[in-house]
């Protein structure tokens, strides 16, 4: 298993605006008109992020990585420790978020040969993945993804996944005591390798979601 989980995603829907309805979300109407669909989302890249503001849901934008200890960049937070963490705790205490993603990468194969497959709602839809909120390393608002145990179906790429926010628990999650949440169950994703233009952030358009040439096709099955 290779790979840092979760370090890329993907929010492909057109009509952003759209998106905060179907979470009865307030929007920032520059957000909305500067919005492009996203095939690979990475490190340091603007996102949106669900929060909660005063009762009400609001999408706002937010770079993806939280300023760490040494410059680090921290993108992951286990959900198992992340209430005891100095560089988390606040977070979890006040600052916790959900992002809205359609899917999210993982790799297998030595790291001279990445193979990415593709993880994404088997019914269709958005996930909302569960995230903490701070400081990106050259200021404004950043996030870091919370992780859990793997599910089956992204237990044979890596042994984390994101953890996800049911609708039902996301006004609580947002706001308030932080809820538990329940781990992700067996059978919600679907699975599919993709092209290995995704291995480079520099590539982010649709044909980064295309079948991986046949050879290497053939290879995973």
């Amino acid at each position: 298993m290779v790979g840092r989980m979760c370090g890329r995603f993907t929010l492909t829907v057109a009509d952003l605006a759209a998106l905060a309805r179907e979470w009865a979300a307030e929007v920032d109407a520059a957000l909305a008109a500067r919005w492009r669909p996203r095939f690979n989302v990475a490190p340091g890249d603007p996102h949106p992020v669900l929060r909660g503001r005063g009762g009400a849901r609001r999408l706002e934008a937010a770079a993806f990585g939280l300023a760490g200890p040494g410059g680090k960049l921290l993108l992951n937070a286990r959900v198992e420790g992340a209430a005891g963490r100095p560089a988390f705790r606040e977070a979890w205490a006040a600052r916790r978020a959900a992002v809205p993603a359609d899917g999210f990468y993982e790799w297998e194969g030595p790291a001279a040969d990445r193979r990415p497959s593709w993880l994404h709602p088997r019914a269709g839809g958005t996930l909302l993945l569960a995230a903490l909120c701070g400081d990106a390393p050259g200021g404004g608002p950043a996030f870091a993804i919370l992780t859990t145990a793997a599910n089956a179906e992204v237990g044979r790429l890596h042994d984390r996944m994101p953890l996800l926010v049911p609708p039902a628990l996301l006004d609580a999650w947002l706001d308030g005591p932080p809820p538990a949440l329940p781990a992700p169950a067996d059978g919600v994703l679907a699975v599919r390798p993709v092209s290995p233009r995704v291995n480079s952030p520099a590539n982010d358009d649709a044909a980064c979601l295309a079948p991986p040439p046949e050879p290497l096709q053939r290879a995973l099955f």
